[in-house]
């Protein structure tokens, strides 16, 4: 997967950094703040500073609370930890109660093999996964093939539930459904799926065709739409 990126094109993204740490906090259902950063000390940095220190969220986070999620930094810091996404973790686990949900993904670019190319070469289809949050705010995950795009959705997917094995099977084998599931947990956000084929004689990658949101999911017993 590629480095997450909010403005450009597919092809403007092969010199990113190799990962970005993506944030997303959201509360009744609505955005407050989404950004990603370069390392997973900053994510951690960062989300404390928004639950604790902004004006997002004041009617939600009181000053008992906002002492609660200090508390459960410090603890780590205090005992040496050097996990930092176990304590946005927990801290999303201790939000949760008070109706705030966080969002911590990784976005990182893997350059995989593909059958038939050079190592490292570059891959002659982008398979990508296109977040719309709102307007003007879209990232673009770009991946090499089908099938990391694929386990890329179920990343996504399986942030939103406390324990692993719960996406029922029949969205497992369907990229739309998984595209679908991703989108329920972050609505309003629309995510789409594309494809970008590489012309050589620029060296630039141009869509296939034209991305349909995904909004819902489909049961296994209806038509695919």
């Amino acid at each position: 997967m590629t480095a997450i990126d909010t403005h450009s094109g597919p092809d403007e993204l092969i010199e990113r950094p190799p990962a970005t740490y993506d944030l997303i906090i959201c509360c009744d259902d609505q955005i407050l703040f989404r950004d990603h950063y370069e390392t997973r000390e900053k994510r951690l940095s960062q989300c404390v500073g928004i639950l604790t220190g902004s004006d997002l969220l004041t009617t939600t986070i009181t000053a008992e609370r906002a002492s609660l999620i200090h508390e459960r930094r410090d603890v780590h810091a205090t005992q040496g930890s050097d996990n930092p996404d176990l304590v946005v973790k927990e801290i999303a686990e201790l939000c949760h109660r008070w109706g705030v949900q966080i969002y911590a993904g990784t976005t990182s670019k893997r350059n995989r093999d593909t059958a038939g190319s050079e190592p490292g070469a570059v891959p002659g289809v982008l398979y990508s996964v296109i977040t719309e949050y709102g307007p003007g705010q879209i990232a673009a995950e770009h991946f090499p093939d089908r099938e990391s795009r694929i386990a890329g959705l179920v990343d996504r997917a399986e942030q939103f539930f406390a324990t692993p094995g719960q996406i029922p099977d029949f969205v497992l084998s369907d990229e739309k459904r998984l595209a679908a599931l991703v989108a329920t947990f972050l609505m309003p956000a629309a995510i789409s799926l594309t494809e970008s084929v590489l012309d050589e004689s620029d060296g630039v990658y141009r869509p296939t065709g034209i991305a349909s949101p995904l909004g819902e999911i489909s049961s296994p017993n209806n038509r695919a739409g």
